[in-house]
């Protein structure tokens, strides 16, 4: 195994597929740590365009929805000096690396992927190849840059842990090349769909999912219908609606307002139609410093293209470099 040096800056890498308008969820769970990760780690943060091509999309809309990406994490606090920002169809070294991979990975490994069982019992959705071997391409956005941590949430351990797998056989059979990436699960918090809290927060629903572009009057109205008690909770825990509403207050408001409705909460007085306007500004609140710069950006496509150009000139030659590496290896020309 390669040994990492503790004093040496790591390398992380993180990718979010360009899809639609991101919801709060995006934001607490990935750019937020990415915005704090970049003072600490060696970053490279991507648009996968090519993951998100395994999913129905209108080729229209494609490049705006690239754009609408690139806004958000520069709004969110992204920094071009400090992170690498790319853009994952232009750098062609992705793809090759893959075929490579899917040479020495197993078909039954990626059939036993979670992600892939559930896509696959999806009612009127045909799966497609790019989703079998997603796990191959997403190993090679990790290792390409022979990335050493990568932030994931509990339901990516899987992607991760095959990664590695990936990583170990190349290793074996070639010679000591990639790390072995490890997980760094950083405390993110998993919100639940407004309209139906047993349920993740998902674009597809949009009823019951806050973007981040929701206007004050927008977020105010799907605050004001969050479900909160359903049914009587489990002793000693909250309904899972009424558990969500508290992990936004965590997240958006101040500790003093969580203490106030938590005591509410515990000493029965708590009443929703309280809470849930406090809520509602405290979000809008915190949204607004993104929405101006997501609304100043977003009027600069040419700037936007701009950041994707340079940082992925930069990531393209350790893409390169890798590549070459890993030819010499097998016994390819290069």
């Amino acid at each position: 195994m390669i040994a990492i040096s503790k004093t040496e800056k790591q390398t992380t890498l993180s990718g979010i597929k360009p899809s639609g308008p991101l919801h709060i969820g995006n934001y607490l769970g990935a750019l937020r740590q990415f915005v704090a990760m970049q003072n600490v780690y060696h970053c490279y943060f991507f648009v996968a365009d090519l993951h998100s091509l395994t999913e129905p999309y209108e080729p229209k809309e494609k490049t705006a929805q690239i754009l609408d990406l690139t806004a958000s994490f520069l709004a969110a606090g992204l920094d071009p000096k400090k992170s690498t920002i790319f853009l994952q169809s232009f750098i062609p070294e992705h793809t090759e690396l893959a075929w490579i991979f899917s040479t020495i990975t197993p078909v039954p490994e990626l059939e036993r992927m979670t992600q892939y069982k559930d896509m696959a019992k999806r009612k009127g959705f045909t799966v497609n190849t790019g989703l079998l071997t997603y796990p191959v391409f997403m190993a090679v956005d990790i290792l390409i840059y022979k990335s050493t941590i990568i932030p994931v949430g509990d339901d990516q351990d899987q992607h991760l842990e095959i990664t590695r797998t990936i990583a170990r056989n190349f290793n074996r059979r070639f010679g000591e090349t990639f790390p072995e990436p490890k997980p760094l699960h950083t405390a993110v918090p998993r919100l639940m769909s407004l309209d139906n809290p047993l349920r993740k927060m998902s674009k597809s629903e949009p009823a019951g999912c806050i973007f981040l572009n929701d206007q004050p009057a927008v977020i105010e109205q799907k605050i004001k219908r969050a479900v909160t008690d359903t049914a009587p909770p489990k002793a000693g825990e909250m309904s899972p609606g009424v558990a969500n509403l508290f992990q936004l207050l965590q997240e958006f408001s101040s500790e003093e307002t969580v203490k106030k409705f938590r005591r509410a909460y515990e000493d029965g007085s708590i009443r929703y139609s309280e809470l849930k306007p406090v809520l509602a500004k405290d979000i809008i609140k915190g949204l607004k410093p993104f929405q101006k710069k997501y609304a100043t950006l977003i009027e600069q496509p040419k700037k936007l293209m701009s950041v994707l150009e340079s940082g992925s000139s930069k990531a393209r030659k350790v893409a390169q470099n890798t590549l070459q590496e890993v030819k010499h290896k097998i016994g390819l020309p290069t």
